[in-house]
């Protein structure tokens, strides 16, 4: 235990100083990093995507924009799939060349429902976490994969930071296991399915900070909410119910954990 002479005279005797660097970015990489990992690949337009976890077509949508690539989305649930028809039909009357390369299927991480060795390219973003058996999600991602093929996934990860008690809030509400936010169990069930982790980015809050720094201020705005959130449940659990409000307060932490190294987001690059 330091003294307070040690605190106050020592330790913080440089504080305007240390405040000052800390004000200093670090200069984060945004959010296009996936994208850029996609254009290293030099991979030619036409080439085979699959989006799985593909939501509203967003990336679908990005990746035959982008690069050419004729993109298939798999995406669970219903609500998606419906936004996804409404904004393909907007792109088609503007974008129709790009449109055409894209078509969302219902469907699951476990069960792609593509031919084998198929696929050149598979993206994975924020989706995983959901899943419980990754062993049947790797297993599926060697199958379809082409020899050489890649597989892109953005997999939010827990650290030590992260107690037990905080675990137990935080993943029930928005349906995340346990096991698929280990990064030895991730990392070992990819090893099993014989995929091999080429490359292995450890975000920690660098995307946050980027959405600081951008002027967003996403994490910011998330951390106010926690707090009001915990101030006043019986407001917002009266007018929304119990479900949206633990997802509220879970999804919103989820950010604020990143920052404080609670999470770590990660991004891998496997080879067949």
């Amino acid at each position: 235990m330091r003294t307070i002479d040690e605190i106050y005279g020592a330790a913080w005797a440089d504080e305007e100083a240390f405040e000052a660097k800390l004000s200093e970015s670090l200069g984060s990489r945004g959010f296009d990093l996936m994208f850029d990992l996609v254009a290293e690949l030099d991979l030619p337009p036409g080439s085979a995507v699959l989006d799985v976890g593909a939501r509203e077509a967003y990336h679908c949508i990005e990746l035959s924009r982008r690069f050419g690539f004729i993109t298939h989305g798999i995406e669970p649930v219903r609500r998606h799939l419906h936004n996804a028809a409404g904004v393909l039909d907007a792109l088609a009357a503007a974008e129709p060349e790009v449109a055409a390369r894209i078509r969302m299927v219902e469907g699951v991480a476990e069960r792609l429902g593509v031919s084998d060795a198929s696929i050149d390219l598979i993206w994975c973003r924020d989706v995983l976490e959901h899943v419980e058996d990754l062993d049947a999600v790797f297993a599926e991602f060697r199958r379809v994969l082409r020899p050489g093929g890649t597989a892109l996934i953005y997999q939010m990860t827990a650290t030590d930071w992260l107690t037990r008690a905080e675990a137990a809030r935080l993943w029930p509400p928005i349906g995340i296991h346990a096991a698929s936010v280990d990064p030895q169990q991730f990392e070992a069930s990819i090893t099993g399915s014989g995929l091999f982790i080429r490359e292995c980015i450890q975000l920690h809050g660098e995307w946050r900070e980027y959405a600081e720094e951008d002027g967003a201020g996403l994490s910011s705005r998330q951390l106010l909410w926690v707090s009001r959130l915990l101030r006043d449940r019986p407001a917002y659990e009266s007018r929304f119910g119990t479900d949206a409000y633990e997802a509220m307060l879970s999804n919103s932490l989820w950010g604020v954990y990143q920052m404080i190294g609670k999470l770590n987001p990660r991004i891998y690059a496997l080879t067949r």
